[in-house]
């Protein structure tokens, strides 16, 4: 059932030669992959849908990606704190956008630390002023 979860990761991070544990695939066990310049967090669950695996994955030189991993194949794209925002030339609705562009990373952050998806202190130094960058110095609570 999970084989071919493993296979979807381990094509997404293939250019890497990233892959998940067997042993923490084996007993459903979440965990941290910090290698190669990628901090990726990972949980396994299930729902009415089946069988699941979560993963956030930060890399300096990307955006931060929030995937869950069907036993079937299906992949959904989840929040995820984000870089990018929408601009506008107009001062005032520029600002707006900000504000909620800001509030939208918040409210992820504060998703991510309940999954237990935050910094345990051993994620590399990009990944790290990425996430500080982008949530303009504050983290969850």
């Amino acid at each position: 059932m999970t084989k071919r979860i493993e296979a979807i990761f381990r094509e997404e991070f293939s250019y890497w030669g990233i892959e998940l544990p067997a042993e923490n695939v084996a007993q459903r066990r979440r965990g941290k992959i910090v290698e190669k310049g990628w901090a990726i967090w990972y949980l396994f669950g299930s729902d009415e849908r089946g069988e699941y695996l979560d993963y956030y994955a930060s890399h300096r030189m990307t955006e931060d990606r929030h995937i869950r991993i069907y036993s079937d194949g299906e992949q959904v794209t989840l929040p995820a704190i984000r870089g990018m925002r929408i601009g506008s030339k107009n001062p005032e609705e520029d600002a707006r956008l900000e504000a909620e562009h800001d509030a939208k990373n918040r409210e992820t952050a504060e998703m991510l630390k309940a999954k237990g998806f935050w910094f345990e202190g051993d994620e590399p130094g990009g990944v790290v002023i990425n996430r500080y960058l982008r949530m303009k110095g504050a983290g969850p609570k």
